[in-house]
Protein backbone atom coordinates (compact mmCIF):
# COMPACT_ATOMS: atom_id res chain seq x y z
CA UNK A 1 0.00 0.00 0.00
CA UNK A 2 2.71 2.48 0.97
CA UNK A 3 4.76 1.69 -2.11
CA UNK A 4 1.79 2.35 -4.38
CA UNK A 5 0.97 5.53 -2.49
CA UNK A 6 4.34 7.09 -3.20
CA UNK A 7 4.23 5.90 -6.81
CA UNK A 8 0.89 7.67 -7.06
CA UNK A 9 2.46 10.85 -5.71
CA UNK A 10 5.22 10.69 -8.32
CA UNK A 11 2.61 10.39 -11.05
CA UNK A 12 0.83 13.49 -9.79
CA UNK A 13 4.03 15.51 -9.57
CA UNK A 14 5.08 14.58 -13.09
CA UNK A 15 1.66 14.68 -14.76
CA UNK A 16 -0.02 17.86 -13.49
CA UNK A 17 1.15 21.37 -14.30
CA UNK A 18 0.36 23.67 -11.40
CA UNK A 19 1.26 27.00 -9.96
CA UNK A 20 2.97 26.11 -6.69
CA UNK A 21 1.73 28.03 -3.71
CA UNK A 22 1.36 27.07 -0.06
CA UNK A 23 -2.30 27.53 0.90
CA UNK A 24 -1.11 28.41 4.45
CA UNK A 25 -4.27 27.13 6.15
CA UNK A 26 -5.89 23.91 4.99
CA UNK A 27 -8.10 23.27 8.02
CA UNK A 28 -11.83 22.98 7.45
CA UNK A 29 -14.01 21.34 4.80
CA UNK A 30 -12.95 20.40 1.28
CA UNK A 31 -15.26 19.04 -1.43
CA UNK A 32 -14.76 16.80 -4.44
CA UNK A 33 -16.66 14.45 -6.77
CA UNK A 34 -15.65 10.93 -7.75
CA UNK A 35 -16.99 8.91 -10.69
CA UNK A 36 -17.43 5.13 -10.99
CA UNK A 37 -17.06 2.88 -14.02
CA UNK A 38 -20.59 3.65 -15.23
CA UNK A 39 -20.27 7.37 -14.62
CA UNK A 40 -22.07 7.28 -11.26
CA UNK A 41 -21.01 10.31 -9.25
CA UNK A 42 -20.69 10.73 -5.51
CA UNK A 43 -19.55 13.57 -3.32
CA UNK A 44 -16.52 13.16 -1.09
CA UNK A 45 -16.02 15.54 1.82
CA UNK A 46 -12.65 15.93 3.50
CA UNK A 47 -12.50 17.65 6.90
CA UNK A 48 -9.01 18.59 8.14
CA UNK A 49 -7.95 19.80 11.59
CA UNK A 50 -4.67 21.09 12.93
CA UNK A 51 -2.87 18.63 15.25
CA UNK A 52 0.35 20.03 16.64
CA UNK A 53 2.72 20.48 13.72
CA UNK A 54 0.58 18.27 11.48
CA UNK A 55 -3.03 17.52 10.62
CA UNK A 56 -5.73 14.95 11.24
CA UNK A 57 -8.95 14.54 9.33
CA UNK A 58 -11.92 12.48 8.22
CA UNK A 59 -13.49 11.41 4.90
CA UNK A 60 -17.21 11.08 4.26
CA UNK A 61 -19.43 10.28 1.28
CA UNK A 62 -23.03 11.54 1.75
CA UNK A 63 -24.33 9.35 -1.08
CA UNK A 64 -23.10 6.20 0.67
CA UNK A 65 -23.33 6.79 4.42
CA UNK A 66 -23.73 9.36 7.14
CA UNK A 67 -20.62 7.93 8.80
CA UNK A 68 -17.11 9.25 8.21
CA UNK A 69 -13.73 7.50 8.34
CA UNK A 70 -10.56 8.91 9.94
CA UNK A 71 -7.43 9.28 7.86
CA UNK A 72 -4.51 7.09 8.90
CA UNK A 73 -2.12 9.65 7.48
CA UNK A 74 -2.39 13.32 6.50
CA UNK A 75 0.73 14.93 5.06
CA UNK A 76 0.87 18.54 3.86
CA UNK A 77 4.14 19.94 2.61
CA UNK A 78 4.27 23.23 0.72
CA UNK A 79 1.76 22.69 -2.10
CA UNK A 80 1.27 18.91 -1.81
CA UNK A 81 -1.50 17.11 0.10
CA UNK A 82 -1.35 13.36 0.83
CA UNK A 83 -4.23 11.44 2.42
CA UNK A 84 -4.54 7.75 3.26
CA UNK A 85 -7.11 5.35 4.79
CA UNK A 86 -5.76 1.80 4.97
CA UNK A 87 -9.09 0.15 5.87
CA UNK A 88 -10.63 0.91 2.47
CA UNK A 89 -7.40 1.13 0.46
CA UNK A 90 -7.92 4.84 -0.14
CA UNK A 91 -5.02 7.12 -1.07
CA UNK A 92 -4.98 10.64 -2.46
CA UNK A 93 -2.14 12.77 -3.76
CA UNK A 94 -2.95 16.32 -4.85
CA UNK A 95 -1.02 19.46 -5.71
CA UNK A 96 -2.34 22.98 -5.09
CA UNK A 97 -3.32 24.93 -8.20
CA UNK A 98 -3.43 28.60 -7.19
CA UNK A 99 -5.26 29.71 -10.35
CA UNK A 100 -8.05 27.15 -9.91
CA UNK A 101 -7.91 27.47 -6.10
CA UNK A 102 -8.05 23.71 -5.57
CA UNK A 103 -5.93 20.64 -5.04
CA UNK A 104 -5.65 18.67 -8.28
CA UNK A 105 -4.57 15.07 -8.19
CA UNK A 106 -5.42 11.40 -8.29
CA UNK A 107 -6.98 9.04 -5.78
CA UNK A 108 -7.11 5.28 -5.63
CA UNK A 109 -9.90 3.45 -3.88
CA UNK A 110 -9.97 -0.36 -3.69
CA UNK A 111 -7.71 -0.58 -6.72
CA UNK A 112 -9.62 1.93 -8.87
CA UNK A 113 -7.71 5.06 -9.83
CA UNK A 114 -9.36 8.35 -10.79
CA UNK A 115 -8.59 12.02 -11.27
CA UNK A 116 -9.85 13.91 -8.23
CA UNK A 117 -9.88 17.57 -7.22
CA UNK A 118 -10.59 19.16 -3.83
CA UNK A 119 -11.83 22.73 -3.37
CA UNK A 120 -13.52 24.87 -0.74
CA UNK A 121 -16.66 25.26 -2.85
CA UNK A 122 -19.51 23.25 -1.36
CA UNK A 123 -21.02 20.66 -3.70
CA UNK A 124 -24.68 19.84 -3.18
CA UNK A 125 -26.45 16.71 -4.38
CA UNK A 126 -28.30 18.64 -7.07
CA UNK A 127 -24.94 19.85 -8.40
CA UNK A 128 -23.84 16.33 -9.37
CA UNK A 129 -25.95 16.04 -12.50
CA UNK A 130 -27.85 18.19 -14.96
CA UNK A 131 -30.84 16.27 -16.33
CA UNK A 132 -33.02 18.61 -18.42
CA UNK A 133 -35.28 15.78 -19.66
CA UNK A 134 -36.33 14.67 -16.18
CA UNK A 135 -40.04 15.58 -15.75
CA UNK A 136 -41.06 17.64 -12.75
CA UNK A 137 -44.45 17.65 -11.00
CA UNK A 138 -47.23 18.56 -11.30
CA UNK A 139 -47.72 16.01 -14.08
CA UNK A 140 -50.51 16.39 -16.67
CA UNK A 141 -51.42 12.71 -16.27
CA UNK A 142 -52.42 10.24 -13.55
CA UNK A 143 -49.86 8.37 -11.42
CA UNK A 144 -50.54 5.71 -8.80
CA UNK A 145 -48.32 3.81 -6.37
CA UNK A 146 -49.14 0.10 -6.68
CA UNK A 147 -48.06 -3.30 -5.36
CA UNK A 148 -48.52 -6.74 -6.91
CA UNK A 149 -47.11 -10.25 -6.42
CA UNK A 150 -44.60 -11.91 -8.71
CA UNK A 151 -45.93 -14.87 -10.67
CA UNK A 152 -44.06 -17.32 -8.41
CA UNK A 153 -45.75 -15.82 -5.36
CA UNK A 154 -42.44 -15.36 -3.54
CA UNK A 155 -42.15 -11.56 -3.72
CA UNK A 156 -44.33 -8.48 -3.50
CA UNK A 157 -43.30 -5.85 -6.03
CA UNK A 158 -43.81 -2.10 -5.65
CA UNK A 159 -44.06 0.32 -8.54
CA UNK A 160 -45.72 3.25 -10.24
CA UNK A 161 -48.61 3.00 -12.68
CA UNK A 162 -48.94 5.98 -15.05
CA UNK A 163 -51.69 6.72 -17.57
CA UNK A 164 -53.16 9.66 -19.49
CA UNK A 165 -55.44 11.89 -17.39
CA UNK A 166 -58.68 11.17 -19.22
CA UNK A 167 -60.62 8.05 -18.32
CA UNK A 168 -60.29 5.31 -20.91
CA UNK A 169 -58.71 1.94 -21.69
CA UNK A 170 -55.14 2.44 -22.81
CA UNK A 171 -52.37 0.29 -24.25
CA UNK A 172 -49.83 -0.27 -21.47
CA UNK A 173 -46.11 -0.99 -21.28
CA UNK A 174 -44.38 -2.96 -18.49
CA UNK A 175 -40.83 -1.65 -18.13
CA UNK A 176 -38.04 -4.14 -17.28
CA UNK A 177 -34.64 -2.80 -16.20
CA UNK A 178 -31.13 -4.01 -17.00
CA UNK A 179 -28.56 -5.89 -14.93
CA UNK A 180 -27.99 -5.25 -11.26
CA UNK A 181 -30.53 -4.11 -8.66
CA UNK A 182 -32.35 -1.09 -10.05
CA UNK A 183 -35.25 1.02 -8.88
CA UNK A 184 -38.45 1.62 -10.83
CA UNK A 185 -36.87 4.51 -12.75
CA UNK A 186 -33.92 2.37 -13.89
CA UNK A 187 -31.74 5.13 -12.46
CA UNK A 188 -28.11 5.01 -13.55
CA UNK A 189 -25.53 7.79 -13.36
CA UNK A 190 -28.29 10.22 -12.40
CA UNK A 191 -30.41 9.30 -15.43
CA UNK A 192 -33.97 8.13 -14.72
CA UNK A 193 -34.64 6.57 -18.10
CA UNK A 194 -37.90 4.83 -17.22
CA UNK A 195 -39.31 7.99 -15.61
CA UNK A 196 -38.56 9.92 -18.80
CA UNK A 197 -40.16 7.18 -20.92
CA UNK A 198 -43.25 6.94 -18.68
CA UNK A 199 -43.72 10.70 -18.96
CA UNK A 200 -43.49 10.62 -22.77
CA UNK A 201 -45.81 7.61 -23.05
CA UNK A 202 -48.51 9.17 -20.83
CA UNK A 203 -48.41 12.42 -22.78
CA UNK A 204 -48.99 10.42 -25.97
CA UNK A 205 -51.80 8.06 -25.03
CA UNK A 206 -49.95 5.07 -23.53
CA UNK A 207 -50.00 3.83 -19.94
CA UNK A 208 -47.02 2.22 -18.22
CA UNK A 209 -46.00 0.23 -15.16
CA UNK A 210 -42.48 0.46 -13.80
CA UNK A 211 -41.41 -1.25 -10.59
CA UNK A 212 -38.48 -1.71 -8.23
CA UNK A 213 -36.50 -4.91 -8.82
CA UNK A 214 -37.08 -7.58 -6.19
CA UNK A 215 -35.06 -6.78 -3.09
CA UNK A 216 -34.70 -3.15 -4.22
CA UNK A 217 -36.55 -0.03 -3.12
CA UNK A 218 -39.96 -1.03 -1.75
CA UNK A 219 -40.06 -4.48 -3.37
CA UNK A 220 -39.56 -7.54 -1.19
CA UNK A 221 -37.24 -10.47 -1.86
CA UNK A 222 -33.49 -10.89 -2.18
CA UNK A 223 -31.95 -9.71 -5.42
CA UNK A 224 -28.69 -11.63 -5.05
CA UNK A 225 -30.59 -14.93 -5.03
CA UNK A 226 -32.38 -14.26 -8.32
CA UNK A 227 -31.63 -14.74 -12.01
CA UNK A 228 -33.29 -13.85 -15.30
CA UNK A 229 -35.96 -16.55 -14.94
CA UNK A 230 -37.00 -15.15 -11.56
CA UNK A 231 -37.20 -11.68 -13.09
CA UNK A 232 -39.35 -13.13 -15.90
CA UNK A 233 -41.77 -14.37 -13.23
CA UNK A 234 -41.89 -10.84 -11.85
CA UNK A 235 -42.74 -9.56 -15.35
CA UNK A 236 -45.51 -12.15 -15.68
CA UNK A 237 -46.84 -11.00 -12.31
CA UNK A 238 -46.96 -7.43 -13.63
CA UNK A 239 -48.95 -8.56 -16.67
CA UNK A 240 -51.39 -10.51 -14.49
CA UNK A 241 -51.88 -7.44 -12.28
CA UNK A 242 -52.55 -5.14 -15.24
CA UNK A 243 -55.24 -7.47 -16.57
CA UNK A 244 -57.25 -6.70 -13.42
CA UNK A 245 -57.35 -2.96 -14.13
CA UNK A 246 -60.25 -1.27 -15.95
CA UNK A 247 -58.17 1.61 -17.30
CA UNK A 248 -55.98 -0.47 -19.61
CA UNK A 249 -56.67 -2.51 -22.73
CA UNK A 250 -56.08 -6.15 -21.65
CA UNK A 251 -55.35 -7.10 -25.27
CA UNK A 252 -52.62 -4.46 -25.59
CA UNK A 253 -50.23 -5.20 -22.71
CA UNK A 254 -46.61 -4.96 -23.84
CA UNK A 255 -43.20 -5.64 -22.33
CA UNK A 256 -40.38 -3.12 -22.77
CA UNK A 257 -37.00 -4.37 -21.62
CA UNK A 258 -33.64 -2.65 -21.68
CA UNK A 259 -30.38 -4.65 -21.92
CA UNK A 260 -30.79 -7.60 -19.52
CA UNK A 261 -34.42 -6.51 -19.18
CA UNK A 262 -34.81 -7.28 -22.88
CA UNK A 263 -33.72 -10.86 -22.13
CA UNK A 264 -36.34 -11.00 -19.38
CA UNK A 265 -38.95 -9.70 -21.85
CA UNK A 266 -38.06 -12.43 -24.34
CA UNK A 267 -38.48 -15.13 -21.69
CA UNK A 268 -41.74 -13.71 -20.31
CA UNK A 269 -43.25 -13.23 -23.80
CA UNK A 270 -42.42 -16.72 -25.05
CA UNK A 271 -45.61 -18.73 -25.62
CA UNK A 272 -47.55 -16.12 -23.61
CA UNK A 273 -50.83 -15.00 -25.19
CA UNK A 274 -51.28 -12.33 -22.50
CA UNK A 275 -48.38 -10.32 -23.97
CA UNK A 276 -49.57 -8.14 -26.86
CA UNK A 277 -46.18 -6.79 -28.00
CA UNK A 278 -42.49 -6.58 -27.05
CA UNK A 279 -40.05 -3.66 -27.26
CA UNK A 280 -36.45 -4.86 -27.00
CA UNK A 281 -34.03 -1.99 -26.25
CA UNK A 282 -30.29 -2.78 -26.52
CA UNK A 283 -31.26 -6.43 -26.28
CA UNK A 284 -29.33 -9.53 -27.25
CA UNK A 285 -29.80 -12.10 -29.97
CA UNK A 286 -26.57 -14.00 -29.40
CA UNK A 287 -25.97 -16.61 -26.67
CA UNK A 288 -24.68 -15.26 -23.36
CA UNK A 289 -21.23 -16.83 -23.64
CA UNK A 290 -20.68 -15.23 -27.06
CA UNK A 291 -21.62 -11.82 -25.66
CA UNK A 292 -18.65 -11.90 -23.27
CA UNK A 293 -16.12 -12.29 -26.08
CA UNK A 294 -17.95 -9.71 -28.17
CA UNK A 295 -17.79 -7.15 -25.39
CA UNK A 296 -14.06 -7.76 -24.83
CA UNK A 297 -13.51 -7.04 -28.52
CA UNK A 298 -15.65 -3.87 -28.45
CA UNK A 299 -13.86 -2.49 -25.39
CA UNK A 300 -10.45 -3.32 -26.86
CA UNK A 301 -11.21 -1.47 -30.07
CA UNK A 302 -12.57 1.51 -28.17
CA UNK A 303 -9.32 1.65 -26.18
CA UNK A 304 -7.32 1.65 -29.43
CA UNK A 305 -5.75 -1.75 -28.80
CA UNK A 306 -4.31 -3.79 -31.65
CA UNK A 307 -6.19 -6.79 -33.02
CA UNK A 308 -3.40 -9.08 -31.85
CA UNK A 309 -3.62 -7.76 -28.28
CA UNK A 310 -7.39 -8.22 -28.21
CA UNK A 311 -7.07 -11.71 -29.67
CA UNK A 312 -4.44 -12.68 -27.10
CA UNK A 313 -6.72 -11.50 -24.27
CA UNK A 314 -9.62 -13.55 -25.63
CA UNK A 315 -7.47 -16.67 -25.80
CA UNK A 316 -6.04 -16.04 -22.35
CA UNK A 317 -9.42 -15.55 -20.66
CA UNK A 318 -11.28 -18.26 -22.59
CA UNK A 319 -10.74 -21.05 -19.99
CA UNK A 320 -12.07 -18.77 -17.23
CA UNK A 321 -15.30 -17.79 -19.01
CA UNK A 322 -15.80 -21.30 -20.35
CA UNK A 323 -15.64 -22.57 -16.77
CA UNK A 324 -18.26 -20.09 -15.53
CA UNK A 325 -20.54 -20.91 -18.48
CA UNK A 326 -19.93 -24.64 -18.27
CA UNK A 327 -22.06 -25.65 -15.30
CA UNK A 328 -25.50 -24.71 -13.99
CA UNK A 329 -24.19 -25.40 -10.49
CA UNK A 330 -22.75 -22.06 -9.36
CA UNK A 331 -20.46 -23.56 -6.72
CA UNK A 332 -18.98 -26.06 -9.18
CA UNK A 333 -18.60 -23.41 -11.90
CA UNK A 334 -16.82 -21.05 -9.48
CA UNK A 335 -14.40 -23.78 -8.39
CA UNK A 336 -13.48 -24.55 -12.01
CA UNK A 337 -13.11 -20.84 -12.76
CA UNK A 338 -10.66 -20.47 -9.85
CA UNK A 339 -8.59 -23.30 -11.26
CA UNK A 340 -8.54 -21.51 -14.62
CA UNK A 341 -7.47 -18.24 -12.95
CA UNK A 342 -4.69 -20.07 -11.16
CA UNK A 343 -3.27 -21.24 -14.48
CA UNK A 344 -3.68 -17.76 -15.97
CA UNK A 345 -1.82 -16.21 -13.02
CA UNK A 346 1.06 -18.65 -13.14
CA UNK A 347 1.64 -17.95 -16.82
CA UNK A 348 1.34 -14.17 -16.35
CA UNK A 349 4.24 -11.72 -16.66
CA UNK A 350 6.35 -11.15 -13.56
CA UNK A 351 5.16 -7.53 -13.47
CA UNK A 352 1.56 -8.63 -12.80
CA UNK A 353 2.60 -11.18 -10.21
CA UNK A 354 4.54 -8.47 -8.38
CA UNK A 355 1.38 -6.33 -8.08
CA UNK A 356 -1.03 -8.94 -6.78
CA UNK A 357 -0.68 -12.27 -5.00
CA UNK A 358 -1.95 -15.51 -6.49
CA UNK A 359 -4.53 -15.83 -3.74
CA UNK A 360 -5.94 -12.34 -4.37
CA UNK A 361 -6.01 -12.96 -8.12
CA UNK A 362 -7.72 -16.34 -7.90
CA UNK A 363 -10.32 -15.27 -5.32
CA UNK A 364 -11.32 -12.09 -7.16
CA UNK A 365 -14.53 -13.62 -8.52
CA UNK A 366 -18.03 -12.19 -8.22
CA UNK A 367 -20.29 -14.88 -9.63
CA UNK A 368 -23.96 -15.23 -8.76
CA UNK A 369 -27.25 -16.62 -10.03
CA UNK A 370 -27.89 -13.58 -12.24
CA UNK A 371 -24.59 -13.76 -14.12
CA UNK A 372 -24.79 -17.53 -14.40
CA UNK A 373 -28.27 -17.36 -15.93
CA UNK A 374 -27.15 -14.74 -18.48
CA UNK A 375 -24.04 -16.69 -19.48
CA UNK A 376 -26.14 -19.81 -20.09
CA UNK A 377 -28.94 -17.95 -21.92
CA UNK A 378 -29.77 -18.98 -25.51
CA UNK A 379 -32.10 -16.40 -27.10
CA UNK A 380 -33.24 -18.64 -29.97
CA UNK A 381 -34.99 -20.98 -27.52
CA UNK A 382 -37.35 -18.12 -26.61
CA UNK A 383 -37.46 -15.97 -29.75
CA UNK A 384 -38.94 -18.86 -31.74
CA UNK A 385 -41.87 -18.99 -29.27
CA UNK A 386 -42.78 -15.28 -29.58
CA UNK A 387 -45.64 -14.68 -32.02
CA UNK A 388 -46.74 -11.15 -31.02
CA UNK A 389 -45.44 -7.93 -32.67
CA UNK A 390 -41.79 -7.41 -31.75
CA UNK A 391 -39.61 -4.30 -32.00
CA UNK A 392 -35.83 -4.41 -31.47
CA UNK A 393 -33.83 -1.16 -31.31
CA UNK A 394 -30.13 -0.64 -30.58
CA UNK A 395 -27.65 2.22 -30.74
CA UNK A 396 -24.89 1.99 -33.33
CA UNK A 397 -22.27 3.15 -30.79
CA UNK A 398 -23.25 0.70 -28.05
CA UNK A 399 -20.03 -0.77 -26.56
CA UNK A 400 -21.89 -3.20 -24.29
CA UNK A 401 -24.17 -4.90 -26.82
CA UNK A 402 -23.09 -4.83 -30.46
CA UNK A 403 -26.01 -3.49 -32.48
CA UNK A 404 -25.50 -5.12 -35.87
CA UNK A 405 -24.87 -8.75 -34.89
CA UNK A 406 -27.51 -8.84 -32.15
CA UNK A 407 -30.23 -7.17 -34.22
CA UNK A 408 -29.55 -9.57 -37.08
CA UNK A 409 -29.75 -12.55 -34.73
CA UNK A 410 -33.01 -11.32 -33.17
CA UNK A 411 -34.64 -10.75 -36.56
CA UNK A 412 -33.48 -14.10 -37.86
CA UNK A 413 -34.72 -15.96 -34.76
CA UNK A 414 -38.18 -14.39 -35.02
CA UNK A 415 -38.76 -14.52 -38.78
CA UNK A 416 -37.44 -18.04 -39.29
CA UNK A 417 -40.11 -19.22 -36.88
CA UNK A 418 -42.99 -17.46 -38.62
CA UNK A 419 -43.23 -14.10 -36.85
CA UNK A 420 -43.60 -11.51 -39.60
CA UNK A 421 -44.59 -8.66 -37.24
CA UNK A 422 -40.97 -7.65 -36.62
CA UNK A 423 -39.50 -4.14 -36.63
CA UNK A 424 -35.72 -3.68 -36.45
CA UNK A 425 -34.05 -0.27 -36.08
CA UNK A 426 -30.46 0.80 -35.43
CA UNK A 427 -30.09 4.41 -34.26
CA UNK A 428 -26.88 6.01 -35.50
CA UNK A 429 -24.67 7.75 -32.96
CA UNK A 430 -26.41 6.43 -29.82
CA UNK A 431 -24.87 4.42 -26.98
CA UNK A 432 -26.20 1.61 -24.76
CA UNK A 433 -28.51 4.04 -22.91
CA UNK A 434 -29.64 5.54 -26.23
CA UNK A 435 -27.86 8.81 -25.52
CA UNK A 436 -26.23 10.75 -28.33
CA UNK A 437 -22.68 10.17 -27.21
CA UNK A 438 -19.26 11.75 -27.80
CA UNK A 439 -16.56 9.32 -26.67
CA UNK A 440 -19.27 6.64 -26.31
CA UNK A 441 -17.48 4.98 -23.41
CA UNK A 442 -19.37 3.53 -20.47
CA UNK A 443 -17.80 6.13 -18.18
CA UNK A 444 -19.41 8.90 -20.25
CA UNK A 445 -22.99 7.96 -19.28
CA UNK A 446 -23.02 10.27 -16.28
CA UNK A 447 -21.32 13.18 -18.04
CA UNK A 448 -23.96 13.44 -20.77
CA UNK A 449 -26.94 15.63 -19.89
CA UNK A 450 -29.24 13.82 -22.31
CA UNK A 451 -31.05 10.89 -20.70
CA UNK A 452 -32.38 9.44 -23.96
CA UNK A 453 -32.42 10.75 -27.51
CA UNK A 454 -35.99 12.01 -28.22
CA UNK A 455 -36.11 10.09 -31.49
CA UNK A 456 -36.23 6.79 -29.59
CA UNK A 457 -39.40 7.27 -27.47
CA UNK A 458 -41.05 8.97 -30.44
CA UNK A 459 -40.31 5.92 -32.61
CA UNK A 460 -41.56 3.50 -29.94
CA UNK A 461 -44.81 5.38 -29.34
CA UNK A 462 -45.58 5.63 -33.04
CA UNK A 463 -44.99 1.88 -33.44
CA UNK A 464 -47.22 0.93 -30.48
CA UNK A 465 -50.10 3.16 -31.58
CA UNK A 466 -49.94 1.79 -35.15
CA UNK A 467 -50.05 -1.89 -34.14
CA UNK A 468 -52.90 -3.88 -35.71
CA UNK A 469 -55.79 -4.74 -33.37
CA UNK A 470 -55.33 -7.94 -31.42
CA UNK A 471 -57.92 -10.70 -31.84
CA UNK A 472 -60.42 -10.59 -28.95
Amino acid sequence: MHKFFWALLCGVMLGIAVQAQDTKNITGRWYGVSSSYYGEKQRLIVVLEKNGDGYTGRLSSPEQSAESLPFDNVVYRKDTLLLRIDEINFAYAGVWNAAARQFQGIFTWNGQQHKFDLSRKEIKREDLYKRPQEPQPPYPYATEEVTFPGKDGKVMLAGTFTRPAALGRYPVVVMLSGSGPQDRNAEMAGHKTFLVLADYFARNGIASLRFDDRGTGRSSGTYSQAGIYDFANDARGAVAYLKTRRDIDPYSIGLLGHSEGAIVAQIAAADNKSVGFVVCMAGVGLPGRELVDQRLVLEGKLAGESDSLVRDRLIRLKPYWDALAGDTNIVAATAKAREALQEIYRSSPKELQAQVSEQEFVNNIHFDKELSSVLLYKPLDYLKQIKCPFMAVNGSNDVQVDATSNLEAIERGLRENGNMLVTIRKFDGLNHLFQRCKTCTVAEYGDLEQTIDPLVPEFIVHWILQLPPTAR
